[in-house]
């Protein structure tokens, strides 16, 4: 079968598709006359009687032949392959790309596991469609048209078996094809399911653990397993029942060629070269048939491959159909020529932005209205739900406001080039991620420019340098993924330490020390307070004694500020701000 949004991404390589018809025809033609010499041959030796030395030219005509039809064939994989490679990289790098569009919150509703294995496996698929299948199929449209416009002249009735019988063998292709398809389908589903299962059992090994149900997940494990060999084998099931039927159809179909070809040789209704010659042909017209039949199976693979991509490509950020309150900024929307002038500071201003997630468009944020002077500090506290996140989430272009405007700088944040304004914004997040690699490999990710000297010296700044130095190799001590073999507090170090390398002049704080206790807290604020000198801050708060060095804190409830003003002021009027205070919530939700 011919996915069509495939066929349209192999035709981006018409250079590769043309060199694939190239050899399939060279390779037919290659066919046609080593066919017809090898009749010669025969007639020459057992009907002329010629001498073995006398046939030398036929002899070498053959090796010409046989050297040509390997030469084409390798020459049509190569351009397969290459094909196979080209459609693969761009569609992995659309996934990525997406991924990267519709951003890290409308991600955390897919199944991390299944987009690993669509971005893997799922692809891999694909070696197979156009590395062996679509070659199979430009032969098939080709080369039996070829052999019946060369029989035809020489023999009809040949000729007419042979266009009877053919299209026998792909109708019977497609009617199984059918069935195999959505056992394919099925197949692929088991197999994303079981891929995102296992991921999330492994990751969650400890809980299970600790929680007694280890033993019931290996059971669920065991259960998928089962699903996907049942459903494997009945894939296989169809593989063999359509291989059975053209192998079978095909054979019946020469046999039937060979009897009436011999009935008219022995009544001199045709001579022995042509006669051999067409029975020569005969396998061969059905051929690549029967081969297109074998590689059958990995056009439903691709196929089905194929549709989850392209469905996940589709897929619009949130969830919606539209980009209200849920898309990420589009780069290929946004227009460059408009940038931010950060040398005096960044300043932000909201003005009645109103957000909402989700297909069930969940109300985030209600007419918010704030400015951020720049330069100034705020901290945003309130209950979980209030929008401190969200305020975050606008401002690092995860999403965009269903309506009202964030200005920077006076710009509208919607007309600014979205990875130009990632430039100039730092951020620490609650629960940051390490990657498997050196102290060294993860601080420069906030900088890939910054120099050995400017690492150490940033560090030092922050306070950072005595956390480095207990490491085992310093800078050089390599931690695995997640930051395994460092401590919460190490860990909201190094972010730290990353974000302070990018020296952008706005830092975004997503409740940075919720997670440790009042030791390391102390540690990572002293680091903090360092790194907030000079910039423009907005922090998300966990705890409420954290807030009281900013300059102004916003109480978000319900999407709105419900009261504003610098700590002290707060704390002497009898608010949200200081009710949050002395009900000692400021260890949750926060």
């Amino acid at each position: 079968m011919i996915d069509k949004n495939l066929w349209r991404e192999a035709g981006r390589d018409k250079l590769y598709l043309a060199g694939i018809v190239l050899c399939g025809l060279l390779s037919g033609v290659a066919v046609l006359a080593q066919a017809w010499v090898l009749a010669c041959v025969v007639r020459a030796v057992f009907l002329d009687g010629a001498a073995p030395l006398g046939t030398r030219s036929f002899f070498a005509a053959l090796l010409a032949l046989v050297t040509l039809r390997a030469l084409t064939g390798w020459l049509e994989e190569w351009f397969a392959l290459r094909l196979a490679r080209g459609v693969q990289f761009r569609l992995r790098e659309a996934v990525l790309a997406h991924m990267e569009k519709i951003g890290p919150l409308r991600l955390r509703e897919e199944q991390t596991g299944e987009l690993l294995h669509l971005v893997t496996e799922g692809l891999e698929v694909l070696h197979a469609y156009f590395g062996k299948y679509l070659p199979q199929l430009f032969k098939t449209g080709i080369l039996p048209i070829l052999f019946l416009g060369v029989i035809f002249p020489r023999d009809w009735t040949t000729g007419l078996i042979l266009l009877v019988t053919a299209p026998l063998l792909p109708m019977f292709m497609m009617m199984i094809g059918k069935w195999a398809g959505s056992e394919t389908k099925k197949r692929w589903r088991v197999l994303a399911r079981m891929t995102g299962y296992l991921q999330d059992v492994l990751q969650g090994m400890t809980t299970l653990k600790i929680l007694g149900q280890s033993a019931k997940q290996a059971e669920k494990v065991e259960e998928i397993s089962e699903d996907f060999r049942r459903v494997s084998l009945g894939v296989l099931r169809i593989a063999f029942l359509s291989a059975l039927t053209l192998e079978l159809f095909s054979t019946l179909s020469i046999a039937i060629v060979a009897v009436a070809l011999g009935l008219r040789l022995v009544g001199g209704g045709i001579d022995f070269q042509t006669a051999f010659f067409l029975l020569l042909l005969a396998p061969e017209f059905y051929l690549p048939i029967r081969s297109l039949g074998a590689q059958y199976h990995a056009s439903l693979n691709g196929a089905a491959a194929a549709e989850r991509v392209y469905a996940f490509l589709r897929t619009p950020a949130g969830g919606s159909t539209d980009d209200k309150g849920s898309a990420a900024p589009d780069p290929g929307r946004l227009k460059p020529r408009l940038g931010v002038d950060a040398a005096a500071g960044i300043s932000v201003s909201f003005c009645d932005v109103t957000l909402t997630y989700g297909e069930e468009r969940e109300r985030a944020l209600e007419g918010l209205s704030f400015e951020l002077r720049a330069g100034e500090k705020i901290g945003l506290v309130g209950p979980s739900g209030g929008g401190k996140s969200s305020v975050l989430n606008l401002l690092l272009g995860f999403v965009l406001p269903d309506s009202g405007r964030i200005l920077i700088n006076g710009a509208d944040m919607r007309d600014l080039d979205i990875e130009a304004w990632r430039r100039l914004v730092a951020w620490v997040p609650q629960k940051p991620w390490v990657f498997a690699g050196s102290i060294r490999d993860n601080l420069l990710l906030g900088n890939t420019e910054a120099t050995e000297e400017l690492m150490r010296q940033t560090c030092s700044e922050l306070g950072l340098a005595e956390f480095v130095a207990d490491l085992p190799d310093g800078y050089a001590t390599r931690v695995g993924q997640g930051g395994r073999g460092l401590s919460g507090g190490q860990i909201q170090l190094l972010a730290i330490g990353r974000a302070a390398l990018r020296r952008a002049p706005l830092l975004l704080l997503d409740e940075a020390t919720a997670n440790l206790d009042l030791a390391r807290e102390e540690t990572v604020q002293n680091a903090l307070w360092r790194l907030m000198r000079d910039k423009t801050v907005v922090a998300a708060a966990h705890r409420l004694q954290t807030t009281m060095r900013m300059d102004r804190i916003l109480v978000l409830q319900r999407g709105r500020v419900s009261e504003s003003g610098a700590p002290a002021e707060l704390m002497r009027r009898d608010g949200a701000f200081r009710a949050l205070r002395q009900a000692g919530l400021g260890g949750a939700g926060l």
